[in-house]
């Protein structure tokens, strides 16, 4: 009896269940043949990914991969017509004659619709970075954007922080100038999942779970993807959005290929030339092309200067009149350096074998020199001299230096396998990974005045400035020593993760398919801070050190007197090398300091899912369930008033260990609708989780300058429920309209609270931060977006371009005790926006971009008074290149054209509390490609 016959003699589930297993398994025997093929664009040279492959007479598609394959499964012996299909390109038909049994292959070579030479390769720079985005976008079964790696570099993008903040729904958060991580729809940085080739990446920083991007050379990446709505195949803890940086492949290209560029960076601010390389190489070899490589290196190194303005601690004195109570000010001198190589190995002895080993290596180098001047005039009584004036009658003043020397590492290495079988597909993964960040100086040195000092502020213009001050300010010899703090530390993260993921295609249908997967990621985080305060044993002054340098000039274009700068070497000589006796070490603030922040985190995540994919006509259908396990153990150190004399003593410092547990189930469905080639309607139902950062959940505490901040080892995870809906026009391969709408409901937000003039654990403190759970916050919004080029124009200006993207938000979080306030989610833009207009034609490229993100709340104070914002900010940036010859550009670019200042304000716009100048960026060099 045959396994039909069985399954018939058994009822109607046996037969349902048999045939869907026959479907599944049984389609790889030799009752028929196969189509297999690549299908590549003779534009770009580069394989097409997501093109349809329609065999006419049966109706059977496939849709291709990654790498630009294809295969068609099942077809009877005989004769069969294969049609290819992409949108903005020229269709193709193969006639095929398909065996008994075995592999006939049909690839096919496509021109876009406006080229006439099929074998000239017409198509480079930024237009072929729109090509291959718009592909990879609309090829991909989720709400998704994409920069493509021809296109990374023509603005001023030094790295992938910079290259993702002209898509739809992003922006970035800088630091000194640079863009650093990455905001989608404006959800925390720290909830965005991020991947390389798909693989999870250690975490440098200390305090939090978000990647800083502008640790990985641009140049070193094929392509990103920010993926906007997660399929249960990816990991969980996505609630922004999961940012995939795919790494290149020698398969990318049919030839073997090398990049070389050089530039050299100029700092206005700084007026110091820095300079960057890069080269990559990417070939195969072997008798069957079986083998492939790609090696790349990139090296950076920036000078920035900034100048920054902190009026403190705005409070309201009389009569509803507010003022700050305190000015800092702040002079960065900073060199960046960037180091980064990958190296990725592949073996690939037929089409159902995949062999690889992808490893990147990522090096930031930081080195900070910060003069400070700090003001704390509120010590006494305030009075009102004129309606726009205030005089503080006792104020206090230091004058600090800091250097601040930090390198980050990030290593990934992923060795893995694909294996196809028939209908199966089998992928293997092994992921290794470590974090670094090491700060092997970061020395302060204080020396601060008495209380006695008597200044007026005047309240008018954009900033208070002062109207009257003091001149012992800027006298060095009223600045008497007060510490210097010695501080090392290092962060160290190792992470493994296995994972594994078997799919099934039915038969006759590559859209349709079952999918299982199981991964274990197993994460270890230490970090070890050392710090060492010294004190004078006598009164040595500022000016008795030596290291007293001119006046800072042109500081916030003379706006503040910012007074005598600091010779740190020249100080640091005087107490250590000539006078060691001047100082004592405070053994018990050394022996506090020395595990107040420490701490030891191992995370296990067990997670598995399962998830469908189904084809009804042209609707695709994905749903699924994922499952993850959380099992930490967070060691810490408890630091308690024991006796209740008010001081910490080393008695009081305990070890503490947490360990917490908890388990999501979480569900999810992605709707593909795709009633011609050249539109995609996409929605999605998603559930996903953010896990709380490392130092939220220690109860670690740290203390500068009067300002605390505290973990919160009661913090619960995020959840998050999300719905999107899409709309994707590409007319043409050039082009892409695109209407997205999305819904998220958060679940126990987390965000800092800030009091103000308060203790813990027996320190005083002008004010102390701490991470709490708000109860929900709710997020609705709408993105559009456009790229076109305006071809209908008369030549020469047809080489006209636009894009254009636009994203609302509207949010709110209800947080324990501002019930009643209007309170929008925490660091969510209402309005963000960016453009450019470019031109291409001939040998030139330019363009001019605009970028926009609207003000954010980032601090909850005890009212509305006291919420801390970030100022709405505008970025101007231009790129100009030319062709010299094939394959060689030479190229110049201008960033932050405006000097646009990064601005935060308590409150009200008006009450500014933080203002940093930065100035413009200029880069200018030669690419080459061979």
């Amino acid at each position: 009896m045959s396994i039909l016959d069985r399954a018939r003699s058994g009822g109607p589930l046996s037969l349902l269940c048999t045939t869907i297993l026959g479907s599944i398994c049984l389609s790889g025997t030799a009752f028929a043949g196969d189509v297999a093929g690549t299908v590549t664009s003779a534009s770009l040279d580069r394989s097409i990914r997501g093109a349809r492959v329609t065999v006419e007479e049966t109706g059977q598609s496939a849709m291709t991969d990654d790498h630009g394959r294809y295969i068609l499964r099942g077809l009877t012996a005989g004769a069969y017509t294969v049609l290819v299909e992409q949108p903005g390109y020229n269709s193709k038909r193969i006639d095929v004659n398909v065996p008994a049994e075995g592999v006939v292959r049909a690839d096919s070579r496509l021109a876009l619709t406006n080229d006439t030479a099929l074998d000239e390769i017409v198509v480079t720079g930024a237009r072929a970075s729109r090509l291959l985005a718009n592909e990879r976008k609309r090829a991909l079964p989720v709400v998704a954007d994409v920069v493509s790696s021809d296109g990374i570099g023509k603005l001023p993008d030094y790295n992938t922080a910079e290259a993702l903040q002209r898509l739809p729904g992003i922006s970035v958060e800088i630091d000194q100038s640079e863009p650093r991580y990455v905001v989608i729809r404006g959800v925390d940085p720290n909830l965005n999942l991020v991947t390389i080739d798909g693989n999870v990446v250690g975490i440098p920083e200390a305090e939090g779970r978000r990647v800083a991007l502008d640790t990985i050379p641009s140049d070193l990446v094929g392509a990103i993807e920010v993926v906007k709505t997660v399929t249960p195949d990816y990991d969980a803890n996505a609630i922004g959005g999961a940012i995939n940086i795919v790494t290149p492949s020698a398969y990318d290209k049919s030839e073997p290929f090398t990049y070389v560029s050089a530039r050299g960076i100029y700092g206005s601010k700084a007026e110091k030339m820095g300079f960057g390389a890069s080269a990559m190489h990417g070939q195969t070899f072997g008798n069957d092309d079986q083998f492939g490589i790609v090696i790349g290196a990139s090296y950076s190194k920036r000078f920035i200067d900034t100048d920054l303005v902190d009026p403190l601690s705005w409070e309201e004195l009389d009569n509803g009149k507010w003022a700050p109570t305190g000015m800092r000010m702040f002079d960065y001198a900073i060199m960046r350096e960037r180091i980064g190589a990958i190296a990725n190995l592949e073996w690939r002895p037929n089409d159902d074998l995949r062999v690889y080993v992808k490893s990147i290596y990522n090096e930031f180098t930081d080195h900070e020199g910060r003069d400070q001047f700090d003001y704390d005039m509120y010590r006494g009584d305030a009075t009102f001299p004129s309606a726009n004036e205030v005089t503080y009658d006792r104020g206090r003043a230091s004058r600090e230096f800091r250097q601040n020397n930090q390198t980050q590492k990030l290593y990934n290495i992923s060795p893995g396998v694909d294996w196809y079988v028939g209908n199966l597909e089998l992928k293997l993964n092994y992921t290794y990974s470590h974090a670094q960040e090491h700060t092997p100086v970061r020395d302060d040195i204080e020396f601060r005045t008495g209380s006695s000092n008597v200044s007026t502020i005047l309240l008018e213009g954009a900033m208070p400035t002062f109207s009257d001050v003091d001149d012992a300010l800027y006298d060095p010899d009223a600045f008497p020593l007060r510490r210097i703090r010695l501080r090392r530390e290092t962060i160290d993260e190792d992470l493994h993760a296995l994972k594994a993921d078997l799919k099934a295609d039915f038969d006759h249908d590559i859209f349709s398919f079952v999918k299982v997967g199981v991964k274990f990621t197993d994460r270890s985080k230490d970090r070890d801070n050392y710090q060492e305060l010294w004190t004078p044993t006598d009164d040595i002054t500022f000016g008795d050190t030596g290291g007293v340098l001119d006046t800072v000039s042109g500081f916030f274009d003379d706006k503040y007197s910012f007074g005598p700068a600091m010779d740190y070497a020249g100080v640091m000589d005087y107490f250590y090398n000539q006078n060691p006796g001047l100082l004592e070490l405070d053994e018990e603030a050394t022996a506090f300091n020395d595990k107040a922040s420490d701490y030891h985190i191992n995370e296990q995540i067990y997670a598995g899912y399962g998830m469908a994919s189904l084809e009804f006509g042209d609707l695709n259908v994905i749903g699924g369930i994922r499952v993850e396990h959380t099992s930490g153990t967070y060691d810490a150190f408890a630091i308690r008033d024991t006796d209740g004399n008010g001081e910490i003593e080393v008695s009081d410092i305990s070890p503490l260990s947490l360990e917490k547990e908890y388990t999501h189930v979480l569900p999810g469905i992605t709707l593909n609708y795709r009633p011609q080639p050249e539109v995609v309607i996409r929605a999605a139902w998603t559930n996903t989780i953010g896990r709380p950062n490392y130092s939220d959940v220690v109860p670690t505490f740290e203390e500068e300058d009067g300002e605390g901040a505290s973990g919160n080892p009661y913090l619960e995870p995020y959840t998050s429920m999300g719905l999107d809906l899409s709309a994707e026009y590409y007319p043409d391969a050039d082009t892409v309209y695109s209407l997205a709408a999305f819904y998220k409901h958060i679940k126990n937000p987390i965000y800092t609270q800030t009091i103000y003039n308060t203790s813990f654990a027996g320190v005083d403190l002008i004010s102390l931060s701490q991470p709490q759970n708000a109860d929900s916050g709710k997020l609705f919004g709408i993105e559009a977006n456009m790229i076109t080029r305006l071809t209908f124009l008369p030549a020469p200006l047809d080489g006209f371009g636009l894009s254009a993207n636009v994203t609302y938000v509207d949010s709110s979080v209800d947080v324990p005790g501002r019930e009643d306030d209007d309170l929008p989610f925490f660091r969510q833009s209402k309005w963000l926006a960016s453009g450019a207009l470019f031109y291409e034609k001939g040998p030139i490229e330019a363009r001019f971009a605009v970028a926009y993100r609207d003000a954010y709340l980032t601090g909850v104070g005890s009212s509305a008074e006291f919420d801390g914002y970030t100022e709405g900010r505008t970025v101007l940036d231009a790129r100009i290149g030319y062709r010299v010859m094939e394959g060689l550009e030479i190229f110049a670019s201008v960033a932050n054209i405006g000097e646009e200042p990064l601005v935060d304000y308590q409150g009200t716009s008006s009450r500014i509390k933080a203002r940093e100048e930065y100035g413009v960026n200029v880069d200018f060099g030669i690419s080459a490609q061979f």
